[in-house]
């Protein structure tokens, strides 16, 4: 329970008592709450649920704590909603007037003061003066106990969390922050936010765990700080926006044309609008950026076609990083996911399974769009077999974009590194590619097979047409593709694929590859090709 942060027994028994209370006591706001403009959107269905009684999770859990529920109600709209907020903020006030280790933990009261800010033109702007008066102690309470316990915080990005709840509770409450060493302004704090955020991230921009929706939850901290700032007329502080731009610039990267985030390090939890929402407050202009050499990912655009790549390593998720849905590290140097309009074709599973144990397994190799070797991960820091990226190169012809890389995962293991070329026509139609495994010399396993897998998206249909050739199908595309490959021999198997936290079956394209000779050849070449359909192409066969 208290890995999140650092308390000794007897520091939790001085905050359960009337003393630490005391310590928190002050003197009120004496003004009106400011009246925020906020930035973000709600739920307006589960806000229906709620106002109609049904809080889809207990008051006392740490969902409800954060208070994003207000927002909710809010979209849903009417003075019944609004009611209900009041009731349920009084309610809530109630069983939790005293400290306690969960609902009282500083990452957890800043969101919850954050919201509460943001929100209150809607829910307490009109509310009589008791509900006010209750309202701005628990805040004024909760402030001070934020501003002695955020250092307390492992992570650092909870401690960002923890700061840019000061930020927006500092100006909405303007309570004196001698508690935070050299921060007694907005400034201060700022001086303390920044050098956090870029120790977060990599000098291109992306977070550092290579998470899209980490990195895009770090976007939304940066943007309610300059929400928070425009409230008191603050000119952009040095080095603020840079770093919003940059990550927003990022966090495009990920993206389909659908809006989706690609099924990258367990992205694919938030829904396109919430993702949009998020970048189009940072105004990011120009076109979108092809290399994040530093985190690790290519973007290729063709026409309306699009490949998105993983040509980096993550490390061992740490236990503080670590949750009960995601552990584990994904193994996808080299996997691509490729769309065409908005319509995604080749996808990877996911990880956004709430089931830890099937959130591991899609952490594997084989759950991404890329080839293995005798079914081993191709990055495995755990078991000291990490991967490395050796050489990237992305390069621009006449008629088409080219990616190679190589990587050495499997090269302590079995002497053997993997080369990986994808080249998009510029056309937009035809996704080539060659899988290329050879020897180096140094001693390891015999291999086995190499299999090269292609994870469809639940809305592609699939049909073998000759021995190596499949015929797919984008549902509501008119046009079909062409799949052929040489160096194996294809087959179609199913597969799972994570929308949000539904798991929903779909088919993958399997080659097969005899590895066998490999040490003695020197290499093994397995060349394939998506091709778009045309009308002279042979029907399928039964």
């Amino acid at each position: 329970m208290m890995t999140r942060w650092k308390l000794t027994k007897l520091e939790i028994l001085y905050r359960q008592s009337w003393l630490f209370g005391w310590q928190l006591n002050g003197p009120q706001p004496a003004s009106p709450l400011p009246i925020f403009v906020d930035p973000w959107k709600g739920n307006p269905q589960n806000g229906a649920l709620i106002a109609q009684g049904t809080l889809p999770f207990p008051l006392s859990s740490e969902p409800f704590a954060r208070f994003n529920w207000i927002r909710d109600l809010r979209d849903y709209g009417g003075s019944r909603a609004r009611m209900t907020a009041r009731t349920l903020i009084l309610r809530w006030l109630a069983e939790h007037k005293d400290w306690s280790p969960v609902a009282w933990r500083p990452d957890i009261i800043a969101t919850r003061l954050t919201n509460l800010c943001l929100t209150y033109g809607w829910f307490g702007e009109s509310a009589d003066e008791d509900f006010q008066h209750q309202l701005k102690q628990m805040m004024a309470v909760q402030f001070r106990c934020l501003s002695l316990d955020w250092q307390r915080l492992t992570s650092p990005f909870d401690q960002l969390v923890a700061l840019t709840g000061l930020v927006t509770g500092q100006v909405a409450l303007n309570i004196p922050l001698q508690a935070v060493k050299g921060a007694k302004d907005i400034n201060a704090l700022l001086d303390l936010i920044i050098p956090k955020v870029k120790g977060q991230l990599n000098p291109d921009g992306g977070h550092k765990s290579r998470r899209p929706e980490t990195h895009l939850d770090l976007l939304r901290l940066l943007l309610e700080c300059r929400v928070a700032m425009a409230q008191i007329g603050l000119a952009d502080r040095p080095g603020l926006e840079e770093l919003i731009l940059k990550m927003a610039a990022i966090a495009k990267m990920w993206r389909h044309a659908s809006g989706d985030f690609a099924h990258f390090h367990f992205a694919g939890a938030l829904p396109a609008a919430e993702i949009e929402q998020i970048i189009s407050r940072c105004a990011v202009k120009g076109r979108v950026i092809s290399i994040a050499e530093d985190t690790g990912f290519v973007r290729l655009s063709a026409a309306r076609s699009l490949v998105i790549m993983d040509t980096g390593v993550s490390g061992p998720v740490s236990p503080v990083a670590r949750t009960q849905a995601d552990s584990g590290t994904p193994a996808s140097v080299f996997a691509f996911e490729f769309s065409v309009s908005n319509h995604q074709f080749i996808v990877n599973s996911g990880q956004t399974s709430p089931e830890p144990r099937l959130n591991r397994a899609l952490c594997q190799t084989a759950a991404h769009s890329c080839l293995t070797l005798d079914g081993l991960d191709n990055h495995r820091p755990l078991a000291g077999l990490p991967a490395s990226v050796q050489s990237l190169d992305v390069t621009t012809a006449d008629d088409g974009f080219l990616i190679e890389g190589l990587h050495d995962g499997y090269g302590k293991s079995h002497g053997i590194i993997h080369k990986r070329q994808l080249f998009l026509a510029k056309s937009g139609n035809s996704l080539r590619g060659k899988d290329t495994l050879s020897y180096t010399g140094a001693p390891g396993e015999i291999p086995t097979e190499a299999i090269t897998r292609f994870h469809l998206h639940p809305r592609v249909s699939a049909a073998k047409i000759k021995q190596n050739q499949v015929l797919l199908k984008i549902h509501n595309q008119k046009t079909g593709w062409v799949f052929k490959c040489r160096g194996g021999e294809v087959f179609l198997d199913q597969s799972v694929y994570m929308d949000g936290t539904s798991r929903l079956s779909c088919q993958q394209i399997v080659i097969r590859t005899p590895a066998h000779h490999i040490q003695v050849n020197g290499t093994a070449d397995i060349s394939w090709a998506f091709n778009r359909h045309s009308p002279s192409a042979p029907r399928a066969t039964r």
